[in-house]
């Protein structure tokens, strides 16, 4: 083909510019529901602050919002608890990228209401549902594909993340890194438009200023800091580990308290662990809510070390336990982001205190460090760790110190936690399943859809002489015996009735029903490829028979189909990949 004909074929294509045009409305309608939720939730949590200052009331608030936030999503929309994000990655792997219209708000009240009353969770749990059921919401009323329905959800998520947090960057690497598991061209671009319209326009409503104000902290390091830094990478992981585990242990107790009687009440196991969030908030009241005014203290070095951060540290570790282990509504950026602060401030104060020769970079450098370090260990995707941190805080010139602490934070929680915090529960069922991979396309495949509708079948009653006439018109060495209904009674192996089909004597005189292996396993037409995989690898058949719901007998499929199947579609799915 000429290099003209090549441009001119590739100027052509339209779909680049009708997804970017999608997306530019997924992203204003992401960045609404941004704007709505954050100043929703600042707006309330300054309301309700005055029952705050009273004990009782910082002691039930917390309880109440559980309480409420679960009965808004669960009762009012009938829609799954917890923080959402496994349902987005279960849309986007198995649904085709749908989600319904009610789950745009969904969340969004929860949350609100849960966060405000002091409940100790982030926002982008609560705004990845939010602005992917935008983006769903969107394709589907505009009738488009499954492939670009799954984008526009994504551009949803890049959108929503981008304005509730000022960070365009984290939104799109947050999209492409967790979301959709896969960085193509295609998919790049729209979400860029998505995450820019969506965080200009939360500019534009709630101003040009990241999460958190870096005034008078001092952020210089020098090269000795980087060794400091793989030490603190390696705590930040550790912590992360301990946080994920001690929420997934929660989670645990929570569904077994909600197999008796009176704790089975929809929503009361919530409200119960909000009143122990109300009880820790009474001795650290930093540690309820969002708690970015402690993180803001970190970075402009107003902590002071000592005792305090320990138990800022430890307290906030079990607030967000018990708030999201009760599958309250929110999410785990927030309390991640404090953790690390908490944790890289008093590393910092520590180091110097220990080494003051050493002149190590100052507690707020840490602190910021350490926020990166979090995220990336709880999600297990640096990327999105140093990308959070470093536009929320503006924090650019701690670029590479940030990059270590990440890495080795993921390198520790990928060696004690097999997934993520949001992977673990659909990759625990078996349900995790990435664009192109192996799981994803067998399972989008049938059995029914590659029969050898060719197969001979042989009636039960008859003798291996009827089975020899029929050889000279096939190639297939498997056979089908049948009854008199067309069920399936056993398989036929030519291989292995060598020794006695070609001695006629003996042939006239066996019955096929005697030599037939009734213990070969059978596939149903409706299973998917993988199951059948699955089948033939126990058996360690290479044709298996396929038969109905009733047992009749449809055809014969081979490993060898199976495997040129699964290489064509591995060819399609990755195409676009390649970009």
């Amino acid at each position: 083909m000429k290099r003209e004909s090549v441009f001119r074929t590739r100027g052509a294509r339209s779909e680049p510019w009708q997804l970017a045009s999608a997306a530019l409305l997924v992203g204003i309608a992401s960045a609404a529901v941004a704007v709505a939720l954050r100043s929703g939730v600042h707006l309330l949590f300054e309301a309700l602050e005055p029952i705050r200052e009273v004990w009782w009331g910082m002691l039930i608030l917390p309880g109440v919002g559980a309480l409420l936030g679960v009965l808004v999503i669960r009762v009012l929309f009938r829609e799954p608890g917890g923080h959402g994000v496994p349902a987005v990655l279960e849309a986007v792997t198995q649904k085709g990228g749908h989600m319904r219209r009610r789950s745009i708000v969904s969340r969004l009240i929860g949350s609100l209401v849960n966060v405000a009353s002091g409940g100790s969770a982030g926002l982008e749990g609560p705004i990845v549902y939010s602005a992917a059921a935008v983006g769903s919401t969107l394709s589907n009323g505009m009738g488009l594909a499954e492939r670009q329905r799954v984008l526009l959800l994504a551009c949803g998520v890049a959108g929503g993340i981008g304005a509730i947090f000022n960070a365009p960057l984290t939104g799109m690497i947050f999209a492409m890194e967790v979301v959709l598991a896969e960085w193509t061209l295609g998919a790049l671009l729209p979400i860029a438009v998505a995450a820019t319209v969506a965080t200009e326009l939360g500019r534009l409503a709630m101003g040009s200023h990241g999460a958190f104000e870096v005034t008078g902290g001092d952020m210089a390091w020098a090269g000795r800091d980087l060794l400091a830094s793989g030490v603190l990478g390696a705590l930040a992981g550790l912590l992360s580990v301990l946080l994920v585990a001690m929420i997934f242990k929660m989670e645990r107790f929570t569904r077994s308290l909600k197999t008796k009687i009176v704790y089975g009440k929809i929503g009361l196991v919530a409200g119960l662990a909000g009143l122990c969030v109300g009880a820790l908030g009474l001795l650290e009241p930093a540690a309820i809510g969002e708690g970015y005014e402690a993180v803001s203290d970190a970075l402009n070095g107003e902590l002071h070390v000592g005792a305090g951060l320990l138990v800022l540290l430890l307290v906030k570790l079990l607030a967000t336990t018990l708030t999201l282990g009760s599958n309250a509504p929110g999410g785990i950026f927030a309390p991640s982001l404090v953790l690390g602060a908490v944790l890289g401030y008093g590393f910092g104060g520590l180091i110097n205190a220990v080494f003051p020769s050493l002149e190590f970079a100052a507690p707020e450098f840490f602190a910021l460090a350490a926020m990166a370090g979090l995220v990336a260990g709880a999600m297990q995707a640096p990327f999105t760790g140093i990308m959070l941190a470093l536009e929320t805080t503006s924090g650019w010139f701690g670029t590479l110190p940030l990059i270590l602490v990440s890495v080795v934070s993921v390198l520790v929680s990928r060696t004690f936690l097999r997934h993520s915090f949001y992977t673990w529960e659909l990759a625990e069922r078996g349900q995790l399943m990435r664009p192109g991979s192996d799981r994803r396309i067998l399972s989008e495949m049938l059995v029914g859809e590659m029969l050898d509708h060719e197969s001979i079948t042989i009636q039960s009653g008859s003798s291996l002489d009827d089975l020899a006439r029929q050889l000279p018109t096939t190639v297939r060495n498997h056979f089908a015996v049948l009854d008199d209904d067309g069920k399936l009674m056993g398989m036929l192996d030519l291989t292995s009735l060598r020794g006695v089909i070609f001695d006629e004597v003996v042939r006239r005189v066996t019955p096929v029903d005697t030599v037939m292996d009734v213990e070969t396993p059978h596939l149903l037409e409706s299973e998917t490829l993988l199951g059948a995989s699955e089948v033939f690898a126990a058996s360690g058949a290479w044709v298996l028979p396929v038969v109905d719901a009733e047992g009749k007998f449809l055809g014969t499929v081979s490993k060898s189909t199976l495997f040129d199947r699964y290489r064509t579609e591995l060819i399609v799915q990755t195409a676009d990949h390649q970009e």
